[in-house]
C-alpha cells in the first residue's frame, strides 16, 4: 500500500528551502496551522580567515581534483540535513520522500541554500527511492512552474513544467537506478541514476497580490511514496574537516547505487576517496585538514566563468549537465546549487561594470534593461551580498527589497520600454526610489535570470548592456 505524505501545513513555519523565510503573518486566508515551536535561530557563522594559495604540486593538483569531485554530492546531503532536521525538529517525521512547500517568498533571514530566488514559491522533496518509485502529480497550472530532478551529483536529470507539460500537468513515477518493475497506467517513469535524489518546485509569483493564488497552485501538487527510506546519520557541517568531508562523500556514492559513479570515485582512491577516514594515513588526514579551507575558497568566484562580456558573465552550455565537469559542478555547488540547465532558465553574473571595476555599494550605478528582450516566462534582477566563504544571499534594506523584473508594477519604463535602474546603498529621494536596487556597502553580485529563454539569450546573440558608474543619488 502507498505510504501517502501529503502537504504539512505546519511545515512553512520552520523549512527553509531555496527562498525560505518564515512568514510575518499568514500569506494565504486559510484555516491556521497546527502550531509548532519556532524556527531554532540561525547558527553563528563560522569565520573565514584569508587563505593562502595551494602549492602548486602534483599532489595538491589531485586533491583538488579529489575534492571537486567531491564536494557537490557533500553539498547536496548537506542540504538534505539541513532541511530534514527542520521539518524533524517540528515533530513532523524525517522530511523525506516529502514535498514540503514554502508559501513564502525569500527575504534576507534565507541562508540555507545559496543564491535564492525572489520571484517563486518552492516545493521541496528529498527522494529515497531504494525502496520502490515516488509517484509525483503536477497539477494544472496557468502560470509558470517547473520541477526539476537533481541526482546527488547535482546534475539535472528532468525538468517537468511549463516547458515541457505546458498547463495540463501530469503524473510521473520517479525510480532508482535498480528499479524493474510495471507502472500504473498513465504514469509516465522518469528515472534517477541515484537513490538520493532532490525534486524542487518552483511556481511564480506575479507580485504580492498573486501571493495566494500561487501558494495555492503549489499546494495542488501531490507525492506519494512506496516503503521508507535508509537512515543518514552524519554530521554534515556547513565549514567541513577532513573526517566530515570524507566521510560524507563516501556515504553519499555508497547509498547511490549509480555504477557509474562509483566506478569515477574508484579513480580517487589515492586520495582517500572510499576508505574510511580512520583507514587514512596520518599525512593524507593532515593534507584534507590543511587544504580544505584553501579548497573551498578556490571555488568563491566559480560562477564568473569565461570571459565577461560587458562585465556579465555568461552560463556555459553545460550547466546543470556536468557529466564529468567537476570544476563547473563544484563552483555551481557553492554559488548556485540547483540551478536549472540553460534551456530552462539563463542565469548572467555580473560582479564588474563594463571596465572591470568591482561593483560596491558606496558608489552609484545604472543598469539600462533593454526592451523586447526574448523571454518565454519572465525575468529578474537580484541583488547578493557574498559572503566570506563565497555564498551568496540577500541584502537586507529599508524596502525588504531584493530583486527587481518584468513583474515589478512599481518600476517605470522609458518611452522606448527599457527600465534603467539604479543601483546604489543610500535610499534615494523622490521618484527614483521606484527604479531603486537597493545595495550593500561593500562589494557585491548582480544576477539576472530569464525564464524560458529566447533564441538570442540562448545563442549570445543578444547580451545585456554593462552597469555603468554614475553620480550618487540622494
Amino acid at each position: 500500500m502507498h505510504r501517502v505524505w501529503g502537504y504539512i501545513a505546519a511545515a512553512l513555519a520552520v523549512l527553509a528551502v531555496p527562498g525560505a523565510a518564515a512568514p510575518a503573518k499568514p500569506p494565504v486566508k486559510k484555516a491556521a496551522p497546527a502550531a509548532v515551536k519556532p524556527a531554532p535561530k540561525p547558527a553563528p557563522k563560522p569565520a573565514v580567515l584569508a587563505q593562502a594559495p595551494l602549492p602548486d604540486t602534483p599532489e595538491i593538483r589531485a586533491l583538488r581534483r579529489a575534492f571537486r569531485f567531491g564536494f557537490a554530492p557533500y553539498e547536496m546531503l548537506r542540504t538534505r540535513q539541513a532541511q530534514s532536521a527542520r521539518v524533524a525538529a517540528a515533530g513532523m517525521g524525517s522530511g523525506i520522500n516529502a514535498l514540503i512547500p514554502r508559501l513564502t517568498l525569500a527575504d534576507a533571514s534565507s541562508r540555507e541554500v545559496t543564491t535564492p530566488n525572489n520571484d517563486t514559491l518552492y516545493g521541496s522533496a528529498w527522494l529515497d527511492l531504494r525502496d520502490g518509485p515516488v509517484f509525483f502529480t503536477i497539477p494544472p497550472l496557468s502560470r509558470y512552474h517547473s520541477a526539476a530532478l537533481m541526482s546527488i551529483t547535482s546534475d539535472v536529470v528532468a525538468v517537468l513544467g511549463t516547458r515541457s507539460v505546458g498547463s495540463a500537468g501530469g503524473r510521473y513515477a520517479i525510480v532508482g537506478p535498480n528499479f524493474s518493475g510495471d507502472l500504473p497506467k498513465g504514469v509516465e517513469m522518469v528515472r534517477s541514476p541515484s537513490n538520493d535524489a532532490w525534486l524542487l518546485v518552483r511556481v511564480v509569483v506575479n507580485g504580492t497580490d498573486d501571493l495566494a493564488a500561487a501558494a495555492d497552485g503549489l499546494t495542488r501538487y501531490t507525492l506519494s511514496a512506496i516503503g521508507g527510506q535508509t537512515p543518514l546519520d552524519l554530521a554534515v557541517p556547513a565549514v567541513p574537516d577532513g573526517r566530515a568531508f570524507i566521510t560524507t562523500v563516501n556515504a553519499a556514492i555508497e547509498r547511490s547505487g549509480d555504477e557509474r559513479l562509483m566506478a569515477r570515485a574508484r579513480g580517487f582512491a589515492e586520495q582517500g576517496i572510499g576508505t574510511p577516514w580512520e583507514q587514512l594515513s596520518p599525512e593524507q588526514q593532515k593534507l584534507w585538514n590543511d587544504s580544505l579551507p584553501a579548497l573551498i575558497h578556490e571555488l568563491r568566484d566559480g560562477l564568473a566563468m569565461g570571459t565577461p562580456v560587458n562585465g556579465w558573465s555568461y552560463p556555459p552550455l553545460n550547466m546543470a549537465f556536468y557529466g564529468e565537469d567537476d570544476d563547473l559542478r563544484s563552483a555551481v555547488a557553492l554559488g548556485g546549487l540547483a540551478a536549472l540547465p540553460r534551456v530552462e532558465a539563463v542565469y548572467f553574473t555580473a560582479r564588474t561594470d563594463g571596465e572591470g571595476k568591482p561593483l560596491t555599494g558606496d558608489k552609484s550605478w545604472r543598469l539600462k534593461i533593454p526592451p523586447g528582450l526574448p523571454v518565454g516566462a519572465f525575468w529578474s534582477l537580484t541583488m547578493y551580498q557574498q559572503e566570506e566563504d563565497g555564498r551568496l544571499f540577500f541584502v537586507p534594506n529599508a524596502l525588504d527589497r531584493f530583486a527587481v523584473g518584468d513583474r515589478s508594477r512599481h518600476l517605470r519604463p522609458e518611452r522606448d520600454g527599457s527600465i534603467e535602474l539604479f543601483i546604489q546603498n543610500a535610499k534615494p529621494s523622490g521618484e527614483r526610489v521606484v527604479n531603486w536596487l537597493p545595495a550593500p556597502k561593500g562589494r557585491f553580485v548582480l544576477v539576472y535570470r530569464a525564464y524560458l529563454p529566447g533564441a538570442g539569450l540562448l545563442d549570445g546573440s543578444i547580451r545585456l548592456p554593462p552597469v555603468t558608474e554614475d553620480e550618487m543619488i540622494p
